[in-house]
């Protein structure tokens, strides 16, 4: 079976798993759980998100998942929540949805609210200028990349791309999609970006928790072990 990384998600049409990356990152930083499913046995494809807008988000997600075989795995990360949370919606050929240190929220729940509330490190690092959103690097090591090396998180950071102000309307219509699918979610124990204590908070509204001791991006410090997860929900 293949596996892909691609903005032209949609044209995948044998993808088992959909990977959603999260504010500022890029598909690129799923290769490694990509090349693990694969060794698996399982395909999967990592969405390249445009960052443009969340309207524009939603709907190359929603083609990615769309596209996917019947019985597909979606994971999400942090701000990629919000994103499946809305492409997802109504779609009920999906096996589960697997929030990683993500925002599992309701429609009116803004992701600044509930950072601010739980007092996120993050919050210091965001700079913003006319037209877009992004993250201090000096900041966005620690904050995401915890458990890299100097070397390694500096090649992550180097990967960020800024998003545009945009980023922030996240209306839709529907429900999200946790309202009816299986859920499962993955606190990050140490992560600084979205702080374990409202990961658990919003964990409370999947069927699954699971905790990992690690950063704000388990799939890139634990590949082969997020590859696992995820096949296991494959039917």
């Amino acid at each position: 079976m293949t596996s892909t990384t691609s903005s032209e998600a949609s044209k995948c049409r044998t993808a088992q798993v959909v990977l959603i990356h999260g504010a500022w990152f890029t598909a690129k930083l799923w290769e490694p759980v990509i090349a693990e499913l694969a060794v698996l046995g399982a395909s999967a494809v990592a969405v390249e998100l445009p960052l443009t807008g969340f309207a524009a988000d939603v709907a190359t997600a929603r083609r990615a998942i769309e596209a996917a075989e019947p019985g597909a795995v979606v994971a999400a990360h942090s701000y990629g929540g919000n994103v499946v949370s809305a492409a997802a919606s109504g779609n009920s050929s999906i096996a589960r949805l697997v929030y990683v240190a993500a925002f599992l929220s309701e429609r009116d729940e803004h992701p600044s609210s509930i950072l601010a509330a739980h007092r996120s490190e993050l919050l210091d690092a965001i700079l913003i200028t006319e037209t877009g959103v992004d993250v201090d690097p000096a900041k966005a090591r620690h904050l995401f990349f915890g458990d890299a090396d100097d070397e390694t998180g500096a090649e992550f950071v180097a990967r960020l791309r800024p998003m545009r102000l945009t980023a922030g309307d996240m209306d839709y219509e529907g429900e999200p999609a946790w309202k009816s699918l299986p859920c499962t979610y993955l606190v990050a124990t140490r992560d600084r970006a979205i702080p374990p204590v409202a990961q658990r908070s919003m964990a409370t509204r999947a069927d699954e928790v699971i905790e990992w001791p690690t950063d704000h991006s388990p799939f890139t410090s634990h590949p082969r072990r997020m590859a696992e997860l995820l096949h296991s929900y494959i039917p």
